[in-house]
């Protein structure tokens, strides 16, 4: 009896190198791919959240512009608290050569949600100049018992200065009482305000409009690095991929019409790793401009910018 052997049909060795290849082929492919995919979503990820924090914080600076007290608007010098030309420039008087060093920007608001009120609002913005004298003014339809404890400031509108006689002051700087624009005050019952600085007014050579505006806080937004992070660049930013970056401060709840200065607020970070704050005055608008860094890798980054202009 024959015993019949069965043979199964198998892959040759070329055939298996043809198969080889094949796989070493699309291997090579589909991980070129998924690399190229995941760059892509890394870099869009970056963007989406890079755009986010820039138009989150360009919004927080440019709603609060919205209320300011024109007068009050100055470029400051980060770092610098005081009030010389040094130090701050009113934002109208800066040229191109300043602009890399005046980088911060610093106002006060009128207390606009006293100010609008359902009812009787806490402040008119109306001065009596028949009753009002040189220690205080009265302000018909203003309900002051709704203002918070402390202390305001008074700004009368419609002129630069608000002093006669022979005596000189600087109304560019309308933040300071020493520089003859702004006034503290405290609420005294319903409709007065009564001035409390003395010493920066005199009988007789002070001028009063019919319209003021009430203050209760100045506002201050500050580029600065992280000292204990990276190394220092040319402008005393941080180096991040080779592009010089800071980390924008907003500075709030202070007066400067007491002496005081942003550095006695209260200090918030709005945005971390812009390499551009600028500002810009044009006729009653103010423009202001962030660029935010962000690194992808240890070599490369992008950068997003954000404009927005506040009209008033």
């Amino acid at each position: 009896m024959k015993t019949i052997k069965q043979f199964k049909k198998a892959f040759t060795m070329l055939e298996l190198v043809f198969v080889i290849a094949i796989l070493g082929i699309v291997a090579s492919i589909s991980s070129s791919v998924i690399v190229q995919v995941y760059e892509a979503y890394i870099m869009q990820r970056a963007t989406h959240n890079a755009s986010i924090d820039t138009e989150l914080a360009i919004n927080q600076i440019t709603n609060r512009l919205t209320y300011r007290i024109n007068n009050s608007l100055l470029a400051r010098k980060p770092g610098s608290t005081g009030i010389t030309d040094t130090d701050a420039l009113p934002i109208d008087e800066l040229n191109a050569a300043q602009l890399d060093t005046y980088t911060g920007l610093e106002w006060i608001n009128y207390d606009h949600a006293s100010f609008s009120g359902y009812q009787t609002p806490a402040w008119s913005g109306f001065c009596d100049l028949s009753t009002s004298d040189y220690n205080h003014i009265d302000t018909p339809g203003s309900d002051l018992t709704q203002l918070n404890a402390g202390s305001y400031a008074l700004v009368f509108m419609g002129r630069p200065d608000y002093r006669i006689g022979g005596r000189s002051y600087s109304t560019r700087r309308c933040m300071y009482h020493s520089n003859g624009c702004i006034f503290p005050v405290n609420p005294q019952g319903s409709t007065t305000l009564n001035f409390t600085g003395a010493g920066d007014r005199v009988a007789n050579e002070m001028i009063y409009t019919e319209f003021y505006q009430l203050a209760k806080t100045a506002y201050a937004v500050i580029p600065e690095a992280d000292p204990s992070v990276g190394t220092p660049g040319t402008h005393g930013g941080r180096m991040l991929n080779n592009i010089e970056v800071w980390d924008l401060h907003l500075y709030t709840d202070y007066q400067p019409w007491n002496d005081e200065n942003y550095k006695d607020g209260s200090d918030d970070i709005l945005i971390k790793n812009i390499s551009v704050f600028r500002l810009r005055k044009e006729a009653n608008s103010i423009r202001v401009k962030i660029c935010k860094v962000v690194p992808i890798g240890d070599t490369s980054q992008i950068t997003i910018c954000k404009e927005k202009a506040v009209i008033r």
